[in-house]
């Protein structure tokens, strides 16, 4: 998990994300929902960001944009310099599988698979020799503390549990930048606690860029910055 890349590209406080004034419509019947209106956000390197709001505020269709799951209305996003949306799908994909690590409120699972297999998966769908996916799931799961469940089945942990599991599946391909869904919105807040613990370190410790998006008040004070968003806009931009 050192990141190959680290070294010469992670100046301190670079800019890795840029969305410029992004709009996102829907349509519904006659009428068009606006999800997203004109938001501007610049993301550094050595963020972890806490994007929060109301259900419905436009704080996951940002996070999709990002991804590039979901071309915007208007407006551009640019990650690491590359202005995702002039990619196309295919490119999109392979761009998003080599730079950014995706964990969601529900991890999904490969059933037959126990818990590092499912971490070694990502790799080898990418193309990695089995036993050398193998071995990076085993060091990621080291380094989250968790290689104790490696022979578990995923959908028999609790799921706090699962959610490391899904953390390391996340970290595995070795991103630069971690996106995470509410991904303590199932979760007790003891298991909510370690999770947020988990971000903390990979922020801090392993250099990771973290926008984590939560409804949950009790996580504000989590990241180094806060992003407030309500009714498809940022209303707020606070480093703690």
């Amino acid at each position: 998990m050192e990141g190959k890349e680290k070294s010469k590209s992670q100046h301190h406080h670079e800019v890795v994300i840029d969305v410029e004034e992004v709009k996102k419509n829907f349509i519904l019947g006659s009428r068009v929902i606006q999800a997203l209106k004109d938001v501007s956000l610049q993301v550094r390197s050595t963020d972890f960001l806490v994007v929060f709001g109301p259900s419905g505020c436009g704080k996951s269709t940002l996070l999709n944009i990002i991804l590039g799951l979901d071309k915007p209305t208007k407006g551009k996003i640019k990650v690491r310099g590359t202005d995702v949306y002039s990619l196309d799908e295919d490119q999109r994909a392979a761009f998003r599988a080599k730079k950014m690590g995706m964990i969601h409120q529900m991890p999904y699972w490969i059933k037959s698979l126990n818990a590092i297999e499912n971490i070694a998966l990502p790799l080898v769908v990418e193309g990695g020799r089995e036993e050398k996916a193998m071995q990076e799931a085993r060091k990621t799961m080291q380094e989250l503390g968790i290689i104790n469940l490696a022979s578990q089945i995923p959908t028999q942990l609790s799921g706090g549990e699962q959610q490391k599991v899904g953390l390391a599946r996340a970290l595995v391909s070795d991103p630069w930048i971690l996106l995470a869904d509410e991904p303590t919105g199932n979760l007790d807040s003891k298991s909510g606690n370690e999770i947020m613990e988990l971000f903390k370190l990979l922020n801090q410790k392993y250099k990771r860029t973290i926008i984590l998006v939560t409804h949950n008040e009790e996580y504000w004070s989590w990241g180094t910055r806060r992003v407030e968003m309500k009714d498809g806009g940022i209303v707020k931009d606070t480093k703690p």
